[in-house]
């Protein structure tokens, strides 16, 4: 006869997987039943070979978990069961889907065909290669690049709409299965067009941001991404996903346990190819005031908001040294009076501006008004 201790959790997995596949589950229980999981290896194991049997039997069928992608349309507000609820979504899906009408995106002409071919073959190289889930039906790729200073609104067939933010360059691929994006430099908002069944991703840097349909900013500078939800819900992930832990757990802790992987309204993180920040709160009419022509910041390293200016400036600004670029800097850049500004910086911090005779500008620490205010 089997030890007791080597039957309890066999016996806890299988009280379990009843819990769970019960329609009526609540999220409580959910939470508990992660906790018992983590608790050991153990329990994990016991759970999966538990699975394991019941699906080996007639009586019981495959446990319905929820994918990333239904976990970001997930907009269950408890009125009505969840059997019901699930029906309900179902339904709506199977009808949006023969409602879709899908098309191929036009290619759009912002360079000579010639070297627009070249660019997008190199780009499509570059988004397979980050985004390697492409899919095998035909797929439709476009490129657009911003000059100094210009936006640029892009609207896609099936009703997303990016505005493209200065000097910024992104390539798209849509299939019948799936819209990717990718974004290689600068700055754009997306507004997407919900298709659960087409989840819209876009990749940068180290990793992507999944949208079912929502608002985002992201701004890709030289050290870091930023990410901005403005409506809606997206999933920011790495490119790779670790296939050593369950799909179910690993997606059950993205929604409920402390991972920061889901960023929602007025939320915001941070990443690049090393770290990835906590999610913080964020005001989006402030990050996304580009595109009315201002550069809104609080507290922000004045390094940063100098590589954002640098998209809408005639004349490239540098920052002469580390302390000038550490200094945090709040307050507010019109993209056509950058003048104004270079003269403003200079009398609220003890910075220097100076111009070189090839146009550069260049911000160093004056030092004299340091050593001036800290005499007084």
């Amino acid at each position: 006869m089997k030890d007791e201790k080597t039957l309890e959790p066999l016996h806890e997995a299988t009280l379990w997987y009843y819990t769970i596949k019960d329609p009526e589950v609540t999220e409580q229980a959910i939470v508990d039943w992660l906790s018992w999981l983590q608790a050991s290896e153990e329990n994990t194991q016991a759970f999966e070979k538990v699975e394991q049997l019941m699906q080996l039997t007639t009586q019981a069928k495959e446990i319905d978990w929820p994918d990333d992608n239904e976990l970001l349309d997930d907009d269950y507000d408890g009125e009505i069961s969840v059997q019901q609820w699930r029906l309900n979504q179902r339904g709506w899906r199977k009808w949006y889907r023969i409602f879709l009408d899908f098309k191929l995106p036009a290619k759009k002409n912002l360079v000579p065909s010639f070297a627009l071919s070249v660019m997008a073959f190199a780009l499509f190289v570059l988004l397979s290669a980050h985004m390697p889930n492409l899919g095998e039906s035909d797929i439709a790729v476009s490129v657009h690049e911003t000059a100094s200073g210009q936006h640029e609104r892009i609207e896609l067939d099936d009703g997303s709409v990016i505005t493209l933010g200065a000097q910024s360059l992104i390539s798209v691929a849509y299939s019948e299965e799936q819209r990717k994006v990718l974004l290689e430099r600068g700055e754009a908002y997306f507004d997407v067009a919900k298709d659960p069944n087409r989840p819209f991703v876009v990749g940068s840097g180290s990793r992507t941001v999944t949208a079912v349909g929502t608002e985002f900013n992201i701004m890709r500078q030289s050290e870091r991404v930023v990410v901005t939800v403005a409506e809606g819900k997206v999933l920011v992930e790495p490119k790779s996903k670790p296939s050593s832990v369950p799909r179910i757990i690993k997606a059950f802790k993205k929604k409920y346990g402390n991972t920061n992987t889901f960023l929602i309204a007025e939320q915001q993180l941070t990443y690049n190819d090393d770290t990835i920040s906590e999610v913080e709160p964020a005001n989006s009419k402030t990050v996304t005031s580009w595109r009315e022509g201002s550069l809104q910041y609080l507290t922000e390293k004045l390094k940063f908001v100098v590589e954002d200016i640098n998209r809408y400036s005639e004349h490239p600004i540098r920052i002469g040294d580390e302390q000038v670029g550490n200094q945090a800097y709040s307050g507010t850049v019109y993209t056509d009076r950058i003048e104004n500004w270079l003269d403003s910086i200079s009398q609220a911090f003890p910075i220097k501006v100076l111009s070189h005779n090839n146009g550069d500008i260049v911000l160093v620490t004056d030092t004299t008004r340091i050593k001036n205010s800290s005499v007084n």
